[in-house]
């Protein structure tokens, strides 16, 4: 098991340094903010009401006070994206892994959880032609890199029923901006590269708390909050005069062209805030929701900035749910199948032209159960994101997560 759990988080740190998106609109802010939660809860539409003893999600870290065994669990997705704008269309694939993490009880209503994911994802490829006074001019986009995230969090329960949690993160990773200008009446192209290395800490703390209605229905509910905090980036930008040679470049010019102040910057990371609550039989079924509040306005990157795009305050509505038609019945394995689905909808905060970017779409999978309460999850993503009149997005992500449930650091009884 550790030698599994050694080669699993080599793999992922390998992964991190791999292009996590192929999308347009990773252009603005820190690039495509990245789901946080496990997969369990993404193909429930996002939704993080449900709380049991072998999951782990810690977009609210008090749901780890309910942890009864160890569990790892490493997921991974493929996204299928088609990009539609008023003059073109394409296509992009990325496989990427989302997240690896170990969390197990300390004590008795006491959890901890550490893990590693991605925070947002740079990776876009775009192209354009403008003619001015007569003359044709392209301009060519290019990005990628993104945020990660190393934490640590911890959950405790106060009393019965009543959780509470706090979790800190580590942030780091860099972003490669290159942009590139020709027209056919100059004799050399100019291409802008830019590099930002990212540095900062961010905490979470949450609430939850579970009371029994009827025999068999319960109530969740939960509350989260991120404050504002900032990261650190460490910039560097140069200019080249590019001249074409049978298809690649030579340089005929470099220099290094950083404004003095902008060598290091901070970048303002908005807070934010979600509530839930949800209502089920945690042996058969369970239906919940979860709202999304993020002070986007408050966004800045002193280093990268655009005359066309703004930010305003983003929220996301996550509606979802899951069926297990019998959770005992150890002859009829697929009735113990837990079925899952769910809907969401989010204006990203992103402003485009005067325009808002909006994201919606709906989710759906299974989770399979495997030996002991250890399970493997499945699904889709089907959204889309923008609209025709700028830039839009169909997307469709397939994804997979492992978990892996034991006790561990429990000592051998002999009789």
């Amino acid at each position: 098991m550790k030698i599994r759990l050694i080669l699993a988080l080599l793999m992922v740190s390998f992964a991190y340094g791999q292009k996590g998106t192929n999308s347009p609109f990773s252009y603005y802010g820190l690039g495509d903010r990245r789901y946080e939660g496990n997969i369990e809860n993404a193909l429930m539409g996002g939704m993080n009401a449900y709380v049991d003893s072998t999951s782990v999600d810690v977009r609210n870290p008090a749901s780890l006070a309910k942890l009864k065994r160890t569990v790892f669990s490493l997921a991974s997705s493929y996204d299928i994206r088609r990009m539609h704008s008023q003059s073109d269309s394409y296509s992009e694939r990325t496989f990427l892994l989302d997240y690896v993490n170990l969390s197990f009880p300390i004590y008795k209503n006491l959890g901890f959880s550490v893990g590693l994911r991605p925070y947002t994802s740079v990776g876009y490829r775009l192209l354009s032609k403008e003619t001015v006074q007569g003359r044709q001019q392209y301009y060519s986009y290019e990005g990628s890199g993104g945020v990660n995230q190393a934490y640590m969090a911890l959950g405790y329960q106060v009393i019965n029923g009543l959780r509470i949690g706090v979790a800190g993160g580590f942030n780091f990773g860099r972003s490669n901006l290159s942009n590139l200008y020709s027209s056919p009446v100059l004799a050399y192209i100019t291409r802008e590269d830019s590099q930002s290395l990212y540095r900062g800490g961010s905490f979470t703390m949450g609430v939850q708390y579970e009371r029994a209605l009827t025999e068999k229905l319960s109530l969740n509910t939960g509350l989260s909050y991120k404050p504002q905090t900032t990261l650190r980036s460490d910039n560097n930008l140069t200019l080249y005069s590019l001249l074409p040679n049978d298809g690649n470049f030579i340089i005929k010019d470099s220099r290094e062209v950083t404004d003095a102040s902008l060598r290091r910057t901070h970048l303002t990371l908005p807070s934010e805030w979600a509530i839930s609550a949800g209502v089920g039989n945690p042996n058969e079924w369970f239906v919940g929701a979860t709202a999304n509040f993020v002070q986007m306005q408050d966004f800045s990157n002193p280093f990268v900035t655009s005359s066309f795009v703004s930010y305003e305050n983003a929220y996301k509505f996550s509606v979802g749910g899951f069926y297990l038609p019998h959770n005992t019945a150890y002859t009829k394995y697929w009735k113990r199948v837990t079925y899952r689905a769910g809907l969401y909808y989010e204006r990203t905060g992103i402003v485009l032209r005067d325009k808002s970017i909006n994201d919606y779409g709906m989710t759906f999978g299974a989770t399979l159960p495997m030996k002991g309460l250890s399970n493997v999850s499945f699904g889709a993503t089907w959204g889309r994101k923008g609209d025709t009149s700028l830039l839009k997005e169909n997307y469709f992500t397939l994804h997979l997560a492992l978990t892996l449930s034991d006790k561990w650091f429990q000592r051998t009884k002999y009789h």
